[in-house]
């Protein structure tokens, strides 16, 4: 079934919007590198890749692909998948393959071992386990690169556009076979910058001068095209607390307001970001940074005035920061660009905008120091989910596989693996955009889920996040809009599993995190004195294993020099 499209200017601007994600979070090779004892049968499949393709006349043949092949496979929420349904018969007769799904949560760790340990791992699917692990149960098998190259040609060329992909499924050992391949998400990736908000219609009744300027998008969104200082936060916030801005004549409106009080639009204020930063040349985690703590500092003298609402430092809820601005006790909340999509409507500030038509909102791309600038923390890669090879596949039907992974995402009928049935379940509007008629559960019809989580390219994205408040401020947040420049990835990030940083991550993450909260909630509530205690809190840190991750790291060039070697 072959599904029209019509070009408009709203999907050439899709197209476009790829150039926002050139630089943006890693999602794959989280763990240390362990040696992979499962490539033996797969590296030879390297040297065999040429016999595989024949040319025969003007065609191409390849043995045995006269057979239909059954495949095995594992996708996402298919707990409750129902076989033969529309999406899948779609794949299976442009492929010429039977698909078996397996009915598992393939997100749970006990699940998949469970699996695993069962000797019935299917052909391929999406496991969220690590490659290392992988590996060293020998469960898989490497993917040669000439085979991907020639049998799914057009994820190869969103490798080639976003070459840190390469970075993270090539074998650092051996550079013409792939650990596993992944997918593409736009839709949370650098695509929905994250960004403050504010009641404008109190900043101007208050008559603040916030010292950016500021443009109407729709009738109730402002946007800024900078940050906002430090010291224009707080006089923010103590005038949000202090000068009655809902104007009930009660003294019941809060100054900070966030999911929690670690944000990376408050880090930025110091000069700092989320993730690793770079101090002097050194890898320096986010709270190890000497402006960690001036934030410290700051926040503390912010909740000894009664600036700061008190649950951000007990609840990570983020309703209950929502809450707060639905019933007006709050005028300033922090999200992402995100929450303008039609989907985030039992949020602010859709939810506001439905309470209270008449309000201003303003969003910033975030805080930033005096005569410095915004630094907002992105990923390096759009990359989503981790594809694996069962290693008892042979070549012959790891065609039929890359053949069939090719087409879910990227095939002519990619939108009904999405969407569901055409002219059913969706239409093209008369702007070629995609109409939703009716709204699938995710998996309905193998639509979404099964076959199609993983293959959210640009224009797909575009289907997706496609609300007229969002789209009204691409001058901001799309392609070369003035927040874009404020983006930065991981000074340093162990994206090729070369050292022991993920494997020691795991080991000393816990205790560190755990000390962190507890230093930073004793800072803010003044229970210590930040200046005095500061030394002390690194040294701390150093015995629970930070310096030792931090030295794992320090033997890695930076991120951008990696994914630089992987360019063409």
């Amino acid at each position: 079934m072959k599904e029209t499209r019509g070009k408009t200017r709203k999907q050439r601007m899709a197209g476009v919007l790829a150039l926002l994600l050139s630089v943006c979070l890693a999602a794959g090779c989280g763990t240390g590198r362990q040696e992979n004892s499962g490539n033996a049968q797969s590296a030879e499949g390297g040297k065999e890749t040429a016999a595989l393709t024949e040319k025969d006349g003007g065609g191409t043949e390849t043995p045995g692909l006269d057979k239909r092949y059954k495949i095995s496979y594992v996708g996402p929420f298919c707990t409750e998948y129902e076989p033969g349904n529309y999406v899948e018969k779609l794949i299976t007769d442009a492929v010429g393959i039977d698909l078996d799904v397996q009915k598992i949560d393939n997100a749970n760790t006990e699940t998949l071992n469970v699996l695993f340990a069962s000797g019935e791992m299917p052909d391929c699917g999406w496991f969220g386990m690590n490659p290392d692990f992988m590996y060293s149960e020998e469960l898989v098998r490497t993917i040669p690169r000439e085979m991907v190259e020639t049998y799914a040609p057009k994820l190869i060329e969103k490798y080639n556009q976003y070459p840190v992909l390469y970075a993270q499924t090539l074998d650092p050992k051996d550079e013409n076979q792939f650990r596993y391949l992944t997918g593409l998400t736009f839709q949370f990736v650098n695509y929905y910058l994250p960004n403050d908000y504010y009641r404008y219609d109190w900043i101007l009744d208050l008559g603040i001068d916030l010292g950016v300027n500021v443009e109407q998008i729709s009738d109730n969104i402002y946007v800024a095209d900078d940050g906002i200082t430090v010291d224009k936060f707080r006089e923010i916030m103590e005038k949000f607390v202090k000068n009655d801005p809902d104007k009930n004549g009660a003294d019941d409106t809060v100054g900070v307001n966030a999911p929690n009080i670690t944000q990376g639009p408050f880090f930025s204020g110091f000069g700092f970001r989320g993730g690793i930063n770079e101090v002097e040349g050194k890898p320096v985690q986010w709270y190890a940074t000497p402006g960690y703590k001036e934030y410290l500092k700051f926040f503390q003298k912010m909740y000894a005035d009664g600036l700061v609402d008190p649950e951000m430092l007990t609840a990570k809820a983020a309703s209950i920061s929502w809450d707060r601005v639905n019933s007006r006790s709050a005028g300033y909340w922090i999200t992402s660009t995100n929450s303008l999509q039609a989907w985030a409507a039992g949020r602010p500030p859709l939810t506001l905008l439905e309470k209270e038509p008449d309000c201003k909102i303003l969003m910033t791309p975030g805080l930033k120091p005096e005569g410095g600038e915004v630094m907002a923390s992105v990923s390096a890669s759009p990359s989503y989910g981790q594809f694996y090879v069962n290693k008892n596949v042979d070549d012959e039907k790891l065609i039929k596989i890359l053949q069939f992974l090719e087409y879910c995402l990227f095939g002519e009928t990619r939108v009904s693996h999405y969407f569901g049935e055409e002219g059913v379940d969706w239409e093209y509007d008369a702007d070629g955009m995609v109409k939703v008629i009716n709204t699938l559960s995710n998996g309905a019809k193998g639509a979404g889920g099964p076959f199609m989580q993983y293959g959210q390219d640009e224009e797909i994205t575009s289907y997706i996040a496609n609300a007229p408040l969002f789209n009204a401020g691409l001058k901001y947040w799309g392609p070369e809009g003035s927040w874009l420049p404020l983006q930065h990835i991981p000074f340093k990030e162990d994206i090729r599993s070369e050292t022991n940083y993920g494997t020691l991550s795991a080991e000393y993450a816990p205790d560190i995190d755990a000390y962190v909260e507890t230093y930073r909630t004793q800072c803010i509530l003044g229970e210590k004195d930040v200046d005095a205690t500061w030394e002390e809190y690194l040294s701390q840190l150093d015995r629970l294993g930070y310096r030792e991750l931090m030295e794992e790291l320090d033997q890695l060039p930076a991120l951008d020099d990696i994914i630089a070697g992987y360019s063409k």
